[in-house]
């Protein structure tokens, strides 16, 4: 069940079926190396290098190969004859089978389902990003207040995404798409484009903010409008009814700012008549775009490689494993693959991280084990303790993702309870919460000496990416391509920028020194304002003359943030002549040049 990913049924039955064959194979696997030591620790050592490098096919196959892992340890830690590895191997995949016919089959199938409620989690995002700027220009707020929705625009592109994957496991394998299918595509596009188009609404707004300048009123009242609509359009999607009384605003409004609204109003009309065909099942479906491309995936010589990350702590999870493996036999410790465990479990591939997940587990085991000792004393008959322990199971998986301490203190009384065969002994508590000690001290440990991976040296390259994806989209806006290459390339900034975002915020939790932080602080907040103001040149194109500093200054930028160097002089920009937009994004340029400089 925990390797149930959740989402379109599709993904959540290949997963499961997955880990079943997998982890069947380990439940056996492991039984039969278990049986030497000269065997089992270059087995175990293979084995977790092999379940760690699967990390690079994304964060479901990473949770697969853990789970995997983690039954190939428990199963060489308790060796027995090859018959009765032969019976737990069919025990696990029947008890696999039915937990997917528990996930699967038992509850109403409704394919489009999933897809329906992560394109409306998406647009609500939308419309919470409108409504938003609405109250900041509306309340005159200062500059600080307008990177507040930097986390929702992150908010946005993280659904999108969920959306994006929801549609293509909806579609993978029909002989034909459905009128449904095609209006839930259509939306999933237009809110693509929209994202973009509210973000450079939003951005000219911002520009005319910190130059004091005023701001017309019809402005606010349209991202009101907005936000409005697309809450009522997002309830009418996830409901499959049209919600009433939508009303799109037409706002008269100046030179620079009217182009920008009325693409978004234009979008936005697009996607009300895609819910109204949805409502109706799908009928006159046409689309106007196509989905991008899917992502290429790593090739093995990069996998492979000795810089990359993945096989770093591929390597890592596999020599803290056959280490901590090794210490509790030399110790005679009992149940000596909690040891393991503990430290698969807490090692991530992150220090930062690692860190946070050593102190839930254990401070949540500890907890655990002594709510466990209480149970075992006071409530050990079976038509209490049943119950009991299927509450804090069910609680401890809902809350897994939430709060990972709570989760270990709420299953750790099931397995030491119920998944032990002597159930009632406080002494199982204690190697319990030993064990869980010294696998964590072992992960720390391997964590702090192996390759650690600081963000402070990625940095640079994610900065980079973040650059050269800003200069692909300028280059597809300003060579008028394909409006499914311009998505491509805006949706690659989305990832980059979220990636960066990510690294940030591990880096501030490792104390980085301030002169290097500051900076980089600085260039991820512009990364996302360069992509709005490249979306507002889509209206008012510069010239050739104009255009070509622009893409000069974007190209040498991203490549001294490869390099870690200080970037060369900026061309000069067209200060007047220019349209507004080009020379909104000639001034955020000079600010990212500015933090090159002082990160270099």
């Amino acid at each position: 069940m925990v390797a149930d990913p959740g989402g379109p049924y599709r993904t959540r039955a290949g997963a499961m079926a997955t880990f079943a064959v997998a982890g069947s194979l380990a439940t056996l696997l492991g039984g039969l190396a278990g049986q030497s030591a000269w065997i089992g620790v270059p087995a175990l050592f293979v084995f977790a290098l092999l379940c760690s490098l699967v990390r690079v096919r994304g964060d479901t196959a990473a949770t697969l190969g853990v789970l995997s892992l983690i039954e190939f340890c428990i199963t060489q830690g308790s060796p027995a004859p090859f018959a009765q590895d032969a019976l737990r191997m069919g025990l696990f995949a029947a008890g696999a089978v039915f937990a997917i016919l528990l996930a699967i089959a038992v509850w109403p199938f409704r394919p489009y389902y999933p897809v329906r409620m992560a394109i409306a989690s998406a647009w609500t995002l939308l419309g919470d990003l409108a409504g938003a700027a609405a109250n900041l220009v509306g309340n005159k707020s200062g500059p600080a207040s307008w990177d507040a929705l930097v986390t929702v625009r992150r908010s946005v592109r993280e659904a999108l995404e969920r959306a994006r994957a929801a549609l293509g496991v909806a579609r993978a394998g029909q002989q034909g798409e459905t009128g449904r299918g095609l209006q839930l595509l259509i939306l999933y596009e237009v809110a693509e484009l929209l994202l973009g188009d509210l973000a450079a609404a939003i951005e000219a707004l911002r520009s005319r903010a910190e130059r004091d300048q005023p701001i017309p009123a019809a402005a606010v009242e349209a991202l009101a409008s907005f936000g409005r609509v697309l809450h009522g359009l997002a309830d009418g999607v996830s409901r499959e009814s049209r919600a009433a009384g939508l009303e799109l605003p037409h706002s008269a409004l100046d030179d620079d700012l009217a182009p920008l609204f009325a693409r978004v109003e234009t979008e936005v009309r697009q996607a009300l008549e895609s819910a109204q065909d949805l409502e109706q099942g799908g009928a006159d479906a046409k689309a106007f775009r196509a989905l991008a491309s899917p992502d290429p995936r790593p090739s093995l010589r990069d996998v492979l490689s000795p810089q990359s990350a993945e096989l770093r702590h591929a390597l890592r999870v596999a020599l803290v494993a056959t280490a901590a493996q090794l210490l509790a036999t030399a110790l005679h410790l009992e149940r000596s693959y909690w040891v393991t465990l503990t430290a698969i479990i807490v090692l991530q591939p992150h220090a930062v991280n690692t860190v946070r997940r050593a102190l839930q587990r254990v401070g949540g085991t500890v907890i655990g084990g002594i709510v466990a000792a209480l149970i075992a004393r006071f409530a050990h008959r079976g038509l209490v303790l049943v119950p009991l322990l299927f509450a804090m199971a069910s609680v401890g998986v809902a809350l897994r993702k939430i709060n990972y301490a709570v989760f270990a203190a709420l299953v750790t009384p099931v397995f030491v309870l119920l998944a032990e065969s002597n159930a009632g002994s406080a002494h199982l508590t204690r190697v319990r919460i030993l064990d869980t000690l010294l696998g964590g001290g072992l992960a720390l440990l391997g964590a702090m000496a192996l390759w650690p991976t600081r963000d402070l040296d990625r940095m640079p390259s994610l900065i980079a990416a973040v650059l050269r994806a800003n200069q692909e989209y300028l280059d597809a806006i300003l060579r008028r391509q394909p409006p499914a290459s311009a998505a491509a390339a805006r949706r690659r900034i989305g990832l980059a920028t979220a990636n960066a975002e990510a690294a940030l915020q591990r880096l501030i939790g490792e104390a980085a020194p301030a002169s290097r932080v500051q900076p980089l602080m600085t260039l991820v907040a512009y990364a996302r304002r360069l992509s709005a103001s490249i979306t507002a040149l889509g209206s008012e194109p510069p010239d050739a003359a104009d255009a070509a500093p622009l893409e000069q200054a974007l190209r040498a930028l991203a490549d001294a943030a490869q390099a870690g160097e200080a970037p060369p002089p900026l061309p000069p920009f067209a200060e007047t002549t220019a349209p507004e937009p080009a020379q909104r994004l000639g001034r955020q340029l000079r600010v990212v040049h500015a933090a090159l400089a002082r990160l270099a």
